[in-house]
């Protein structure tokens, strides 16, 4: 009787701890469908801007980022981060380049580092293809990553592409 009473009791225990306790998704779920719908909002915007900048729009590209962004220049000992400085470093690559567009974009939404849930931001990777005004075609690999606010205006732009080696293709002319 003893060996049925222990049974019984170690089956109820394995029973027991093999469950797991269903959770209510719906407001996690709810969440998650308002954050990939403002994904996609920003998506759009940032299509819009690389779409104006292989355009040579800077004024439809100016009017997407916030007077206040903080941009983080893939160039070395680069240290001034504000909008307008952003919108002069494209200048000279529309004044330098011609027929500059992206190639074999990936667009992935950001995530919160501490939920590892979307955040609205927006990553991407390609190729940055162009023409140098010296007749050298260009490509150049890319990564970005784009923060927005509730205007859908990018606030915050980290990018990475090797600016030197660029730079050093073209004086090698």
């Amino acid at each position: 009787m003893k060996k049925v009473f222990y049974a019984a009791i170690i089956s109820l225990m394995i029973i027991g701890c093999g469950q797991e306790e269903k959770k209510d998704d719906t407001a996690a779920s709810g969440k998650s469908d308002e954050m990939k719908a403002l994904y996609e909002k920003n998506l759009a915007i940032l299509k819009t801007v690389f779409s104006d900048f292989e355009k040579e729009d800077l004024d439809g590209q100016a009017a997407l980022i916030s007077d206040g962004t903080v941009w983080n220049s893939p160039a070395y000992g680069d240290t001034v981060h504000t909008k307008s400085h952003w919108l002069e470093s494209l200048k000279y690559f529309t004044d330098n380049w011609s027929n500059i567009h992206f190639t074999n974009g990936q667009f992935l939404p950001g995530v919160d580092s501490a939920s590892h849930e979307f955040d609205g931001s927006v990553r991407c990777y390609g190729r940055w293809d162009g023409t140098h005004s010296s007749g050298i075609a260009t490509q150049v690999y890319y990564y970005g990553t784009f923060d927005f606010d509730k205007d859908h205006k990018i606030t915050s732009a980290s990018e990475y592409f090797d600016v030197g080696g660029l730079l050093n293709a073209m004086s090698k002319k």
